[in-house]
């Protein structure tokens, strides 16, 4: 097959965005070293420049570009708090860019049905003192959490579905998925961030990463709604610390309090031996807890440490449908609602589809079989 030339600059480009070297991609796509040079001199058939394109996740047409390209990547505060963070990956902004789409469509779709700003968000944007118990109680009062929800959840994925309902119900979407849109194989890594939230004021949304442990994934989905309750848009590791941003030291004292109030906390607690039995109960982490008892001075920082240092991920258990997945990585409340559009007319099958990442008939599978479902 005749071969075409590329820009030996884009296709560098390219490689790099694969995780390759063009000469390392060469090595993959050819079996004889004349075409392996072929490809070093930048000259390349379809189907391997298909193949380049594909693995560095960019438009075909770019290839034929005289240069690499300025991408723009979507802006969002880093608050962050582990040290050394490593810069923002890929995966992330491809991750980010999904989200911003589907809350762009929302957006447009709630302005046109003439729907008005969500009151709680950015409530205590002005408030000078930013007191976490005042806007604990004020997220109590707007989600309509109470202790029963944690009582009749008998374990963390539940008391976190239900917390999730909750907050779709308010207004506010909740994705939480451990990979890149539907793509198994891009797994997002927990080390990088444990979740983000942007704050707007018709449409919030807070970003829950999958990879964590359900009771770490609990915590996380409180603070982040917390970002939205201070007007705050931002990506977060939610690492309890007493340093770093003070924004992240608030959203988490609120997630402490919300998840695990102080005079139920002392009642319970009687020394360390107690750690799991209180974890449980609250349906928290441990680490969490061990924070709460070294925040009131009832352990020592190297008891801590020694929690935080044991802390492991632990894995759900079973494999659910896609149609239930589908739903809970996208948001159950954006998918519902584009789900709807789409069986109504009012969005293009193909359209619903893509920002899903699904195939069309996937759509009307998830129609037949109720989206609020899992």
């Amino acid at each position: 097959m005749e071969a075409l030339e590329f820009s030996r600059d884009v296709l560098d480009w390219a490689a790099e965005k694969a995780g390759q070297t063009l000469h390392s991609f060469a090595e993959n796509v050819a079996k004889r070293e004349k075409d392996r040079e072929r490809i070093a001199e930048g000259l390349l058939t379809i189907p391997q420049a298909e193949k380049l394109a594909k693995a560095a996740r960019i438009p075909f047409g770019y290839l034929f570009l005289s240069e690499p390209p300025e991408l723009a990547r979507p802006n969002i505060p880093d608050l962050r708090q582990i040290q050394e963070a490593q810069p923002l990956s890929g995966d992330f902004y491809e991750t980010l860019e999904d989200v911003l789409a589907k809350q762009s469509w929302l957006i447009e779709y709630l302005t046109e049905a003439g729907a008005a700003e969500l009151p709680f968000v950015g409530r205590f944007a002005n408030d000078a003192r930013r007191n976490a118990d005042d806007i604990v109680a004020d997220m109590r009062r707007e989600l309509g959490v109470t202790t029963d929800d944690r009582r009749k959840s008998p374990d963390a994925a539940t008391y976190f579905s239900t917390l999730s309902a909750k907050a779709e119900a308010r207004g506010v979407l909740v994705f939480k998925t451990s990979y890149v849109k539907s793509n198994t194989r891009r797994p997002i890594s927990e080390k990088e961030f444990r979740g983000f939230a942007i704050a707007h004021k018709m449409a919030p949304l807070v970003f829950v990463n999958g990879r964590d442990a359900e009771v770490a994934a609990v915590f996380t989905l409180v603070h982040e709604l917390a970002h939205i309750w201070l007007g705050i848009t931002g990506v977060s590791d939610v690492t309890p610390s007493r340093f770093g941003n003070p924004v992240e030291r608030l959203c988490n004292r609120v997630a402490a309090n919300f998840l695990v109030p102080i005079d139920a906390f002392l009642e319970l607690w009687a020394g360390p031996q107690d750690l799991d039995r209180v974890a449980k109960y609250f349906r928290v982490s441990k680490l969490v807890i061990a924070r709460r008892a070294l925040d009131n001075k009832l352990v020592d920082q190297a008891f801590y440490d020694e929690v935080a240092a044991n802390t492991q991920k632990i894995k759900p258990s079973g494999k659910p449908t896609a149609l239930v997945t589908i739903p809970i990585r996208n948001s159950r409340k954006f998918t519902r609602t584009i789900v709807a559009s789409a069986m109504s007319g009012q969005t293009l099958l193909r359209d619903a589809a893509s920002l899903l990442n699904v195939k069309p008939d996937t759509v009307v599978a998830l129609a037949k079989g109720r989206t609020d479902n899992g």
